[in-house]
């Protein structure tokens, strides 16, 4: 009998580990590694690092030039800029495009939300500035504008749109290095994709690591240990979050 018991034990165990692997994997891993698509970025691109100019309307040294700007200034600050060059936004209106851009691509470092976006829309000649949190004291709605006003304008009505970018990289960034200051520590950010998870989804997994906690003696935590830092390796940016702040104008 007792060893009917036994067995019947290391089966509920074993069952148990196999149920707890299933939900981590259909929560948490499954969705980490190929995430679903989100209806709030259909039509939005995935930025090509700092400047993404897939309408080839900027020279090789125009490109070089902006790049130049926000590699500088991501080097001396950790402050993301980047610019995005489109023909046009779809069905969306410009605000809701550079918010939708800012947001897919977490441009800015986690935690800091210092990130920067630059869209040009070449078929309105509109542009919108896309300020993260950390950034909304710097690059005031104000200053934004004057910069449009002075300087990008000018230089679309002109078709010069390669040095509208560099003169908008550029002026962002010099504000950028005069008077930002990083802050002491920033919000926590979550390291894996899908995370927050709903409350129900939460409630099921802690109850079920409670009772496995309990079944195994504690060895289910190095199983979890390895599940979880199985990760994916990935370029780009940080993840920021937008203030919405920025500046829009035309010709």
């Amino acid at each position: 009998m007792r060893g009917d018991r036994g067995t019947i034990v290391k089966v509920g165990a074993l069952l148990a580990v196999i149920v707890v692997v299933a939900l981590i994997l259909f929560l948490v891993v499954i969705p980490y590694i190929f995430p679903p698509e989100d209806d709030r970025y259909k039509g939005i691109p995935t930025l090509d690092g700092y400047v993404t100019d897939n309408e080839f309307v900027l020279t090789a040294d125009e490109y070089a030039s902006i790049y130049d700007n926000c590699l500088y200034i991501d080097e001396q600050t950790s402050c993301e800029m980047a610019v995005l060059v489109v023909n046009d936004t779809g069905d969306r209106d410009i605000n809701d495009y550079a918010l939708r851009t800012f947001q897919k691509n977490g441009i800015g470092k986690e935690g800091k939300d210092n990130g920067v976006l630059i869209v040009l829309v070449l078929s309105t000649e509109e542009w919108k500035v896309e300020v993260g949190y950390g950034l909304t004291s710097v690059l005031t709605t104000a200053y934004i504008s004057d910069i449009g006003r002075n300087n990008i304008t000018p230089y679309l009505q002109l078709g010069e749109y390669g040095y509208a970018m560099i003169d908008m990289t550029y002026y962002l960034g010099i504000k950028i290095l005069d008077d930002y200051q990083e802050p002491e520590s920033g919000d926590p950010a979550f390291p894996i994709g899908g995370i927050p998870l709903t409350t129900t989804q939460w409630m099921i997994i802690i109850i079920v690591l409670v009772a496995l906690t309990v079944v195994t003696r504690g060895r289910i935590w190095l199983l979890l240990f390895f599940i979880l830092s199985f990760g994916r390796g990935g370029g780009g940016f940080g993840g920021g979050r937008s203030g919405g702040g920025g500046g829009k104008g035309g010709s």
